[in-house]
């Protein structure tokens, strides 16, 4: 079967039946968080993704059953690579072809570590990646809080609550997530024109950006975003961090829950995040709040100065 199997490059005529695939492979398919195609441009649109030379597609005649996306992240010498295939190919063969491809890509980039997330319980997954020399280096939790009550959202004296201002607040935006998250597991810093992009794109409005104040100075973020289809309405929390600076002011909760309350504002029901599992106390606030835990995944990394 792999044999008729082909793996070329990305182009942007590809869309409609790109988007279609990546909603497919994800689960999401029919589901509250399918992605529109306006969504997946706008995400392939971002500096630094460039899908003419970092989007591989397998196909099968005239159909695409499969892909892999190679993101570079040169400022950390790595590269991530996402994708997947339609079910019934998974055992064609053209997982390993499409990772291959991967691994060669990110040499190309300069990347010295190639990182692939995958769930848990992926066992087929976790084969394929340990054959190639992959091992296990982290695992997260996905949690969800679907409507219970929110605890009041207390300020100290002398903070406030700002949203984001498009073509004003890029800079801060980006300022206070590099710093929040600079020493993270994984974190590459992102560049203002990044974030510029990141913030117009359909599912992050800019009032769903909203920041702790104190004075002029950014202490705390939360960058929510949301899904809203025939199927539903959905939310997530997809950055939150506080200033170094401002670590141990009890700003933590507070700016989760500032984001969260938006998002109830907004009609969503779902709220959704992703969290290190060995960030106990990230872990336990959001249990705290009423998230429960949904999803395990793992990491594997690859080092480039392996053979192969």
């Amino acid at each position: 079967m792999a044999q008729d199997i082909d793996i070329r490059g990305f182009e942007w005529e590809d869309l409609d039946s790109v988007a279609d695939l990546f909603n497919r492979i994800s689960g999401a398919k029919g589901t509250e968080k399918e992605l529109d195609r306006e969504v997946v441009s706008q995400n392939l649109s971002v500096p630094s993704v460039s899908p003419e030379s970092n989007l591989r597609l397998a196909v099968k005649g005239t159909d695409i059953i499969g892909y892999h996306l190679t993101s570079p992240e040169p400022l950390i010498g790595r590269a991530v690579v996402a994708g997947g295939a339609l079910p019934e190919f998974r055992d064609s063969g053209i997982l390993r072809r499409l990772l291959g491809d991967s691994i060669r890509r990110a040499r190309k980039l300069g990347a010295g570590v190639v990182h692939v997330q995958t769930a848990l319980d992926a066992q087929d997954d976790h084969r394929l990646l340990e054959s190639e020399g992959f091992v296990k280096i982290k695992e997260f939790w996905q949690m969800r809080w679907e409507g219970s009550e929110l605890p009041p959202l207390r300020l100290r004296p002398g903070f406030c609550l700002k949203s984001f201002e498009p073509d004003k607040d890029e800079a801060m935006l980006t300022e206070i997530q590099n710093t929040a998250f600079g020493e993270n597991w994984g974190f590459c810093p992102n560049t203002v024109e990044q974030i510029a992009a990141r913030v117009r794109t359909k599912i992050s409005p800019p009032e769903g950006i909203i920041f702790i104040m104190d004075g002029e100075n950014a202490a705390a973020y939360n960058w929510t975003q949301r899904i809203q289809n025939a199927h539903g309405h959905v939310g997530f929390v997809a950055m939150t961090g506080v200033h170094p600076s401002y670590r141990g002011s009890g700003l933590g909760t507070a700016i989760v829950v500032s984001g969260m309350k938006h998002l109830v504002s907004e009609g969503v029901n779902a709220i959704e995040l992703e969290v290190d599992a060995e960030n106990t106390p990230a872990r336990e606030l959001y249990l705290k709040l009423g998230y429960r835990r949904v999803h395990h995944s793992v990491w594997y990394e690859r080092r480039l100065d392996q053979p192969g």
